[in-house]
């Protein structure tokens, strides 16, 4: 991770729970299935709580984006904020490989990411605040 996070994401908009938490993301790489080929893989912080998933208490550190509207694009990011589709691992070898298929992957959930933890933290407080981290 650098010093100063790419953008946030928050799913506050969309649902409740911890994805609702306003996350720092730095952009790692960008992957590719047999659909697309702008797949974003993020490193978040604070990580997401791994139990919900059955990891216990391994909490997961780097997701996926993609964006959710046709004609938008993460490269680089077209709009903000940018409606995208949270996906998560279940593969660590698509974090080396770059490429992915469906059954290595599980989505997750539908958030937004924003250029400033100020624009996240406004999104959010129209939801009750929802977003904390």
């Amino acid at each position: 991770m650098g010093a100063n996070p790419d953008f946030f994401l928050s799913a506050a908009g969309e649902m409740r729970g911890d994805l609702a938490t306003i996350r720092a993301c730095w952009s790692k790489a960008r992957l590719r299935d047999e659909v697309r080929d702008d797949y974003m893989l993020i490193e978040v912080d604070p990580p997401v709580i791994g139990q919900q998933f059955g990891l216990g208490d391994q909490d997961v550190t780097e997701l996926i984006i993609s964006t959710r509207h046709k004609g938008f694009t993460l490269f680089p990011v077209t709009e903000w904020p940018s409606h995208v589709y949270v996906t998560r691992m279940l593969d660590q070898f698509v974090a080396q490989t770059l490429v992915f298929t469906g059954d290595q992957v599980e989505l997750i959930g539908w958030a937004e990411i924003f250029l400033t933890r100020a624009e996240a933290e406004k999104e959010s407080a129209k939801f009750g605040g929802a977003g904390g981290g």
